[in-house]
Order: structure tokens, then C-alpha cells, then sequence
């Protein structure tokens, strides 16, 4: 049985790949702790959200965790039938519920609905 040999700090920095800036690390946690509060207390509420990427939701907030917001939306999805239908054949599902997590720090805009 081969012994593991001990990492050394030095070999641990050797293969970080990356570290956050201590003041990057700071604003983040300022966000969730700004962000926190305010998510619980409009749990339950309908929203609509935008995020540091573009991607806009609309939807009710379900729950909250230290790191994510999970929001309640509506998916239409359409489904494709095979044969003897006509290709493509579209039927309506009906509207399900999907619960989508985002990221605390990646949101910029949460408004009421």
C-alpha cells in the first residue's frame, strides 16, 4: 500500500486554477446578505427577473437558499408525433410548473409583477 504523499501549500497554489479577488469575495457576499432578506419576504410572489447575462424570467418565487433563488414558471412545450401524422405534427401540452435555480449574485433586476 503506497502512502499518500502530503500536499504542501505551495503545491496546493502550484494547481489553482483560480482564486477570487478578496474584494470581488466581499461584493458577493454583500449581494446574498442584501439579497437574502428580500427574497424571503417576497416568497410566493410573482416576479419578474433579469440577470447579469440578458435571460429575463417571469415566474413566483418558491424558495431561497444561501446561494440560489428558485422560481416557479410556466413551460409550454410542444411535442412531435411519428407517423401517420403528418411530419411535423405539433400537439399542445398543457402548461407545466418548472422550477428553475438562479444564481443570487448573477441577478440584477427582481421587480414585482
Amino acid at each position: 500500500m503506497r502512502k499518500k504523499k502530503p500536499v504542501t501549500t505551495q503545491s496546493r497554489n502550484q494547481n489553482r486554477l483560480y482564486q477570487a479577488d478578496d474584494s470581488f469575495a466581499g461584493q458577493l457576499q454583500k449581494v446574498r446578505e442584501k439579497l437574502l432578506p428580500l427574497c424571503h419576504q417576497y416568497k410566493n410572489h410573482a416576479v419578474h427577473i433579469e440577470t447579469i447575462d440578458g435571460r429575463t424570467f417571469e415566474g413566483t418565487i418558491v424558495d431561497v437558499d444561501a446561494g440560489h433563488l428558485y422560481l416557479q414558471t410556466q413551460s409550454e412545450q410542444r411535442a412531435y408525433y411519428p407517423y401517420p401524422y403528418p411530419q411535423p405534427y405539433p400537439y399542445p401540452r398543457p402548461s407545466s410548473n418548472v422550477i428553475l435555480p438562479l444564481v443570487l449574485y448573477e441577478l440584477l433586476v427582481i421587480a414585482l409583477l
